[in-house]
């Protein structure tokens, strides 16, 4: 009677089955959405937001072909969404921008000399959070709020609008072969030379990747899934240790890992590469732990073998196709480079950064601010402000910088302490309770998460739209899965 109880399947409602379908074509459309950077894609990753969340919420027959009067109101995903603290950090910080949006304090004005700002009188005073008025495209606070909108609702919706393994196990997977196709894609645009994002959209940065316009952003977004392939492997892996199976789907997560790894190697990003070589060594120690465990078991001997064996096999593809020169000349001297960091550009742009930060500390300056206060603070640098050297009229021009490339410093800059901080509560709370189910997924997420943090302090990866959905949507559903799994262990 027990082994039958546990056995037992229950189909999955038609309201979960739509929640997922939207969940999993979001987070696979981020592998594709160039990066966020036009506007459409921006809108597209909006739309599969909401559209997730308010599936997770609406009414649903429990069946396709029901009548209408047979519709069963969601009461359960609101209580799992109001019992759910990331959901208020999350929405507060929502509110905290669409109030600053509304409150513009500053304004970029046009002229024939190029465009400055000017402050103009807050509607609703400076002691609310203000922004900079501008232009939707390239960027303003409402562009801003877009992109954050459609992470944060994808996530209140997995949350809330999932309750099955089974659901959240296809939100996941569907993301990590979008994004190995990703990875793919990349190898083959390397290998035919292409001139062009996808071979189709123009890039006046040559150095693209995949479906990214900048290869650090691309590299990052791959090593996203391998963190993905991780998860899952180690929770595929588990589940078939306790069974005694030998076979699985984790041993395809091995051989995606390794094409992502291949991927990042010939994008010759140097964060990708430091931060993939990271997670690949422990995610190698890590197996190598699970399959030790249970040495006395076949399908745990295949578990280490395997793995292994892809790995002889990668390690030769990146002999033959990687330029291993090209990465030793784009790492460049190591000790040098240490050693003259106070020089270096991106100090000085993130001691900017944080000069800008310093004036507006507990609200910031508004999002999507930062291109056009940052100027004001640029100018303190001369090693960064200008553009070229002329032999005539000496050093004559402005460089532009568009980000921090340091995300962190870039938030508190444009989103204040207070902004800053709910978001990262959000986010550090969605990890902390994935740590609920002990094991090597959990602490593969773990992992995947502070590197991601730290890539982000050398880069500016958050303020790609498809990468930062892709982000917190990977952490929620992950989470997801490891507490469901939790709580399946605890009933039974």
């Amino acid at each position: 009677m027990g082994k039958n109880c546990l056995s037992q399947s229950y189909p999955i409602e038609l309201r979960e089955r739509f929640v997922a379908i939207s969940g999993g074509l979001t987070l696979a459309f981020s592998a594709w959405a160039l990066g966020g950077v036009t506007t459409s894609t921006v809108h597209g990753l909006l739309f599969g937001g909401i559209i997730t969340f308010v599936l997770a919420l609406v009414p649903f027959p429990r069946r396709l072909r029901s009548p209408i009067s047979t519709l069963q109101f969601p009461f359960k995903s609101y209580i799992r969404l109001l019992k759910w603290p990331p959901f208020y950090f999350s929405l507060a910080f929502l509110i905290f921008l669409l109030i600053g949006a509304l409150n513009p304090a500053i304004e970029q004005v046009h002229g024939e000399d190029g465009w400055w700002v000017e402050a103009v009188e807050a509607p609703y005073g400076t002691d609310l959070p203000t922004s900079v008025q501008s232009d939707y495209d390239p960027m303003n606070a409402w562009r801003a709020l877009a992109s954050l909108t459609a992470a944060f609702t994808l996530i209140w919706g997995i949350w809330s609008g999932i309750t099955r393994r089974k659901a959240v196990l296809f939100v996941l997977w569907s993301f990590l072969l979008s994004g190995a196709g990703m990875s793919f894609v990349g190898i083959l645009q390397y290998l035919t030379g292409a001139e062009a994002v996808l071979w189709t959209f123009p890039s006046n940065n040559q150095h693209f990747w995949g479906s990214f316009f900048y290869r650090n952003q691309g590299a990052a977004f791959l090593n996203l899934v391998l963190v993905a392939a991780g998860v899952l492997f180690f929770y595929h892996a588990r589940k078939n240790y306790e069974s005694g199976r030998s076979g699985g789907p984790h041993f395809l997560c091995v051989f995606l890992f390794a094409m992502a790894v291949t991927s990042i190697g010939l994008a010759l990003s140097r964060g990708g590469i430091l931060f993939a070589a990271a997670l690949s060594l422990i995610f190698l120690c890590l197996v190598s732990i699970h399959g030790l465990r249970g040495i006395n078991q076949i399908s745990s001997i295949w578990s280490i073998v395997i793995p292994l064996l892809l790995l002889v096999v990668g390690s030769c593809t990146l002999a033959q196709y990687v330029d291993l020169d090209a990465i030793e000349t784009r790492f460049g001297d190591v000790g040098a480079s240490i050693e003259n960091m106070n020089t270096d550009a991106r100090t000085f742009s993130t001691k900017a950064t944080w000069d800008m930060a310093q004036d507006r500390l507990l609200l910031g300056w508004g999002a999507g601010s930062f291109r056009y206060i940052f100027p004001i603070y640029q100018k303190k640098y001369p090693e960064i402000f200008y553009g070229r050297y002329h032999k005539k009229k000496g050093w004559i021009g402005r460089k532009v910088y568009r980000y921090a490339h340091n995300d962190l410093v870039q938030f508190v800059a444009e989103y204040g302490l207070i902004g800053s901080g709910l978001v990262f509560m959000s986010i550090a709370w969605i990890v902390i309770s994935a740590l609920r189910l002990p094991g090597f997924s959990a602490l593969f997420l773990l992992v995947g998460f502070i590197a991601s943090m730290c890539h982000a302090f050398i880069e500016f990866v958050f303020s790609s739209p498809a990468y930062w959905l892709a982000f917190t949507g990977l952490i929620a559903a992950s989470s997801k899965l490891l507490q469901l799994e939790a709580k399946k262990r605890i009933k039974f």
